[in-house]
């Protein structure tokens, strides 16, 4: 008897709610409809509203560009049916307008050593209201005054910076220099900006394992700001397997006072570096000098006097040399 109560009731609960959820479904499709007609409705009426347009400006003065800073939109004030708002702030604003600005009225700001001029936006009203071809009015345009620079365009040449991130393989090193051709460009762009760029660079790249001379050619550093003569220059990174070499060198003791005579012991170091395979040979050739300066030495108090290394060739690679102090014994001339 229970479970026949209990599914009669589960019946009519279910059946409520199934007549509760059409009234919803009703009342929202009305509610809906309200609104469309009275959206409709205010369409037809007279508004007023605020539209960011872009702008582009256009005839520039010969070999003069116009400075970053001046804006691309400008914020029309419209008053007009909402039909035709709507239809601006929907489709209107994907095209901007052109300033003309070779038929435009600006002036040149008072006490400026550098070519500073201004517009008065309220005199662009009418050029806009033209070229937007809406029944909408212009009402007021802000900024109400557009500060911008005429900056003269020049060309300079500057060098070209390989931005690249390199590791080798185990005892493979870059021997010499990275070669960049060609080595320079031209880059053109406002005056301001030119002179201020000391070089360009190439794209960022990371190179890992590297096991051989790579050639390739790599897109430089794309600049809004102004043209570059080349869009990519070919890199060249010598790559060579390294291996230890060693040589003996004496050492030669400079600026020594004529009043004494130095000897040192021992009076040879050690030499040893890792230079590229094809180089090998070359080592005994190798420059190397070890010097003892004396002038720089305190011979008062030091045990041991610390000897220097020059003339080191750029592409040896962990250089290390023993001893790096030698001991010494003074003899006083008589004279």
């Amino acid at each position: 008897m229970k479970g026949q109560r209990s599914i009669l009731f589960g019946n009519l609960f279910e059946k409520r709610k199934k007549g509760i959820n059409k009234d919803m479904m009703i009342f929202t499709f009305f509610l809906f409809l309200s609104f469309i007609f009275w959206f409709l409705n205010s369409l037809e009426k007279e508004i007023q509203a605020e539209v960011r347009y872009p702008v582009r400006y256009v005839n520039l003065p010969e070999n003069r560009v116009l400075s970053e800073d001046i804006p691309s939109k400008l914020t029309l004030l419209l008053e007009g049916s909402g039909y035709s708002i709507l239809k601006i702030k929907l489709y209107g604003s994907r095209t901007p307008v052109a300033l003309d600005v070779s038929d435009v009225n600006y002036r040149r700001v008072r006490g400026s050593s550098d070519l500073n001029y201004y517009i008065i936006t309220s005199g662009l009203v009418q050029k806009l209201t033209n070229q937007l071809r809406s029944e909408c009015r212009i009402t007021s345009v802000q900024p109400d005054t557009l500060f911008f620079s005429l900056d003269r365009i020049i060309s300079r040449t500057v060098p070209v910076f390989a931005d690249i991130e390199l590791t080798t393989d185990k005892q493979f090193f870059v021997k010499g220099d990275i070669i960049i051709e060609p080595d320079s460009v031209t880059i053109t762009g406002p005056k301001k900006i030119i002179d201020t760029t000391s070089s360009v660079s190439t794209r960022k790249r990371k190179l890992t394992g590297l096991s051989e001379t790579v050639k390739k050619n790599y897109p430089l550093s794309v600049n809004n700001r102004f043209s570059i003569s080349e869009k990519k220059v070919a890199i060249t990174i010598p790559v060579e397997q390294f291996t230890e070499a060693g040589v003996t060198v004496p050492v030669k003791i400079i600026n020594t006072p004529d009043s004494i005579d130095i000897k040192i012991f021992p009076d040879e170091v050690s030499v040893k570096c890792l230079v590229a395979i094809s180089d090998y040979k070359k080592i005994n050739d190798m420059p190397f000098e070890i010097v003892l300066d004396i002038g720089k030495a305190d011979l008062n108090s030091s045990e041991k006097l610390p000897v220097e290394i020059i003339n080191v060739p750029p592409f040896v690679k962990s250089l290390r040399f023993t001893p790096e102090s030698v001991d010494f014994l003074i003899e006083r001339i008589q004279r």
